[in-house]
C-alpha cells in the first residue's frame, strides 16, 4: 500500500476496531464508520464494568495497534 492509502470500515465495534488494527501500517489512514453514541469497547468484560469488577476504561478499544 502506499502513504495516501485510506481504508474506511464500515461497523465501529469490536471486529471494526480489530479489523482496521490488523491492517493498519505507517502511514495508512483508516477511519470507522458507526452509529453508537460511545466509544468503541470490549463488550465481553461489559458485564464486570458494570458489576464494579472494572472502569469503563479497562474495555475501551483504541486504533493504537497492540505491542
Amino acid at each position: 500500500m502506499t502513504s495516501n492509502t485510506r481504508v474506511v470500515v464500515t461497523g465501529a465495534g469490536l471486529a471494526g476496531v480489530r479489523l482496521a488494527r490488523r491492517h493498519g501500517e505507517p502511514g495508512l489512514s483508516a477511519v470507522l464508520v458507526g452509529d453508537k453514541e460511545h466509544t468503541p469497547h470490549n463488550r465481553v468484560l461489559l458485564t464486570e464494568v458494570l458489576a464494579g469488577r472494572y472502569t469503563p476504561e479497562v474495555i475501551a478499544l483504541t486504533m493504537e495497534a497492540p505491542e
